[in-house]
Protein backbone atom coordinates (compact mmCIF):
# COMPACT_ATOMS: atom_id res chain seq x y z
CA UNK A 1 0.00 0.00 0.00
CA UNK A 2 1.13 3.70 -1.01
CA UNK A 3 1.36 6.18 1.04
CA UNK A 4 1.39 10.12 0.14
CA UNK A 5 3.67 12.48 2.11
CA UNK A 6 1.68 15.72 2.60
CA UNK A 7 2.41 18.61 2.77
CA UNK A 8 2.58 23.26 1.71
CA UNK A 9 4.92 24.48 -0.70
CA UNK A 10 6.04 27.69 -0.05
CA UNK A 11 4.53 30.35 -2.16
CA UNK A 12 6.44 31.71 -5.04
CA UNK A 13 8.67 34.71 -4.38
CA UNK A 14 7.39 38.13 -5.62
CA UNK A 15 8.48 39.16 -9.15
CA UNK A 16 7.53 42.60 -8.36
CA UNK A 17 8.07 44.81 -5.02
CA UNK A 18 6.87 49.15 -4.69
CA UNK A 19 9.24 51.74 -3.21
CA UNK A 20 8.70 55.19 -1.80
CA UNK A 21 11.57 57.40 -3.70
CA UNK A 22 13.31 59.90 -1.73
CA UNK A 23 10.57 62.48 -3.51
CA UNK A 24 7.85 60.34 -2.21
CA UNK A 25 6.75 59.15 -5.68
CA UNK A 26 6.31 55.06 -5.87
CA UNK A 27 8.90 52.74 -8.01
CA UNK A 28 8.38 48.99 -8.97
CA UNK A 29 11.25 47.28 -8.80
CA UNK A 30 11.39 44.39 -10.77
CA UNK A 31 13.10 41.05 -9.33
CA UNK A 32 16.81 40.07 -10.91
CA UNK A 33 16.26 37.41 -13.27
CA UNK A 34 18.90 36.76 -15.44
CA UNK A 35 17.46 36.40 -19.31
CA UNK A 36 13.80 38.15 -18.11
CA UNK A 37 12.24 40.11 -21.47
CA UNK A 38 9.45 42.48 -20.20
CA UNK A 39 7.12 43.14 -22.77
CA UNK A 40 4.04 45.07 -21.03
CA UNK A 41 3.51 46.96 -17.52
CA UNK A 42 0.81 48.32 -16.07
CA UNK A 43 -0.89 49.86 -12.75
CA UNK A 44 -4.76 50.39 -11.87
CA UNK A 45 -6.97 51.71 -9.58
CA UNK A 46 -9.82 50.20 -7.92
CA UNK A 47 -12.79 51.70 -6.16
CA UNK A 48 -12.51 55.02 -4.27
CA UNK A 49 -14.17 57.99 -6.39
CA UNK A 50 -12.83 58.00 -9.78
CA UNK A 51 -13.76 54.12 -10.05
CA UNK A 52 -11.53 52.11 -12.74
CA UNK A 53 -8.32 53.94 -13.93
CA UNK A 54 -4.95 52.57 -15.49
CA UNK A 55 -1.72 53.36 -16.97
CA UNK A 56 0.01 50.98 -19.42
CA UNK A 57 3.50 51.08 -21.10
CA UNK A 58 4.89 48.67 -23.93
CA UNK A 59 7.73 47.80 -24.89
CA UNK A 60 9.06 49.08 -28.20
CA UNK A 61 11.76 46.65 -28.57
CA UNK A 62 9.47 43.67 -27.40
CA UNK A 63 12.02 42.48 -24.89
CA UNK A 64 14.39 43.13 -22.91
CA UNK A 65 15.89 43.72 -19.34
CA UNK A 66 13.81 45.91 -17.51
CA UNK A 67 15.12 46.88 -13.43
CA UNK A 68 12.55 49.44 -12.46
CA UNK A 69 9.73 51.83 -13.26
CA UNK A 70 9.52 55.11 -11.45
CA UNK A 71 4.81 55.31 -11.61
CA UNK A 72 3.74 57.63 -14.72
CA UNK A 73 7.10 58.03 -15.66
CA UNK A 74 7.82 55.93 -18.58
CA UNK A 75 11.44 54.33 -18.95
CA UNK A 76 13.55 54.60 -21.96
CA UNK A 77 12.44 52.66 -24.74
CA UNK A 78 8.38 52.19 -23.54
CA UNK A 79 5.89 53.77 -25.02
CA UNK A 80 2.42 54.98 -22.61
CA UNK A 81 -0.36 52.72 -24.10
CA UNK A 82 -2.91 54.09 -21.61
CA UNK A 83 -2.67 57.30 -19.35
CA UNK A 84 -6.30 57.07 -17.80
CA UNK A 85 -4.51 57.23 -14.25
CA UNK A 86 -1.47 60.05 -13.24
CA UNK A 87 -0.72 59.14 -9.69
CA UNK A 88 -1.41 57.32 -6.67
CA UNK A 89 -4.56 59.19 -5.70
CA UNK A 90 -8.01 58.59 -5.52
CA UNK A 91 -8.59 54.77 -5.30
CA UNK A 92 -8.86 52.47 -2.56
CA UNK A 93 -6.28 49.56 -4.21
CA UNK A 94 -3.58 49.39 -6.93
CA UNK A 95 -2.75 46.74 -8.87
CA UNK A 96 0.60 46.23 -10.66
CA UNK A 97 0.98 44.01 -13.58
CA UNK A 98 4.51 43.13 -15.45
CA UNK A 99 3.94 40.86 -18.27
CA UNK A 100 7.26 38.98 -19.73
CA UNK A 101 9.59 35.90 -20.25
CA UNK A 102 12.31 34.19 -19.93
CA UNK A 103 13.84 32.02 -22.66
CA UNK A 104 10.68 32.08 -24.03
CA UNK A 105 8.63 31.09 -21.17
CA UNK A 106 5.96 33.33 -19.72
CA UNK A 107 6.68 34.93 -16.13
CA UNK A 108 4.44 37.75 -15.12
CA UNK A 109 4.16 39.50 -12.18
CA UNK A 110 1.46 41.22 -9.94
CA UNK A 111 1.20 43.41 -6.68
CA UNK A 112 -1.73 45.14 -4.86
CA UNK A 113 -1.09 47.29 -2.42
CA UNK A 114 -3.06 50.02 -0.26
CA UNK A 115 -2.21 53.92 -0.34
CA UNK A 116 -2.09 53.22 3.40
CA UNK A 117 0.71 50.63 3.22
CA UNK A 118 2.63 52.94 0.86
CA UNK A 119 2.36 55.81 2.61
CA UNK A 120 3.51 54.48 5.61
CA UNK A 121 6.75 52.77 3.70
CA UNK A 122 10.04 53.37 5.50
CA UNK A 123 13.07 53.70 3.44
CA UNK A 124 14.80 50.37 2.60
CA UNK A 125 11.41 48.38 3.36
CA UNK A 126 9.24 47.05 0.22
CA UNK A 127 5.87 46.65 -0.50
CA UNK A 128 5.50 42.66 -2.03
CA UNK A 129 2.79 40.24 -2.55
CA UNK A 130 2.94 37.17 -0.59
CA UNK A 131 0.46 35.04 -2.06
CA UNK A 132 -2.78 36.53 -2.00
CA UNK A 133 -1.64 39.35 0.89
CA UNK A 134 0.44 42.08 0.79
CA UNK A 135 3.53 42.79 3.28
CA UNK A 136 6.48 45.14 3.84
CA UNK A 137 9.79 43.13 3.83
CA UNK A 138 13.35 44.51 3.26
CA UNK A 139 14.43 45.92 -0.32
CA UNK A 140 17.79 43.97 0.11
CA UNK A 141 15.80 40.78 0.60
CA UNK A 142 13.53 41.04 -2.02
CA UNK A 143 16.39 42.30 -4.22
CA UNK A 144 18.52 38.78 -3.36
CA UNK A 145 19.00 36.55 -6.73
CA UNK A 146 16.48 33.63 -6.68
CA UNK A 147 16.82 30.68 -9.74
CA UNK A 148 13.55 29.63 -8.34
CA UNK A 149 11.23 32.53 -8.57
CA UNK A 150 12.78 33.22 -12.41
CA UNK A 151 12.35 29.88 -13.47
Amino acid sequence: MASAAGGCTPAPKALLAVERTDAGRARVLIAPCPEYDALQFSVSSSGGSVGHQRWALINDAMGGPLASVDLFSPPQGWSVTRSALSDLKGGREYTVKIDGAVRGRGLDGRLSFTPSQFDSLKPGRVIVTNGEDSKVIEKSEFMKKDAGRCA
